[in-house]
């Protein structure tokens, strides 16, 4: 999957409440790897490694804008990060609008691995986060309903 950037793109991210909240206001861009693990399966006399899929990953990162306000993408990120439990993450991609139903859509349940702030000198101050699967249901591509 490639890089998600644009106006029309709401990223909602529960808190540590468990309430949904949107930041798309403050995410600038949004990662969805569809990645899968690398199983080894190379035997004592194979000329090679050899290997096959594991299990999806899914390894999301948001980036975006440092907002100190309530429900902001720092603030909801503040809350979760290294918690020990799942937090829904939906991604509704509009098609040149708003999101409505039939267009693409992401979710799935994540924790919050690490979120970076960052900055330089005359910079505006960024925040990003890596998201990690939680629990054993993969999250899915799926449509806005």
């Amino acid at each position: 999957m490639s890089k998600l950037t644009g106006e029309h793109i709401v990223v909602l991210l529960d808190d540590s409440g468990g309430s949904p909240q949107d930041v798309s206001t403050d995410v600038e861009s949004v990662d969805i790897p569809d990645e899968y693990d690398e199983v080894e399966m190379t035997g004592f006399s194979d000329g090679a490694h050899n290997s096959t899929a594991g299990l999806p990953s899914f390894p999301v990162e948001l980036a975006g804008m440092f907002n100190p306000d309530a429900n902001s993408l720092y603030q909801v990120l503040a809350g979760i990060k290294g918690v020990k439990s799942g937090h829904t993450l939906t991604v509704k991609v509009g098609q040149g609008a708003a999101p409505v139903s039939g267009d693409p859509e992401f979710e799935g349940e994540f924790w919050c691995q690490k979120m970076n702030v960052s900055t330089q000198p005359g910079q505006k101050i960024g925040v990003s986060t890596s998201l990690r699967v939680f629990g054993a249901t993969a999250p899915a591509w799926g449509t806005v309903a």
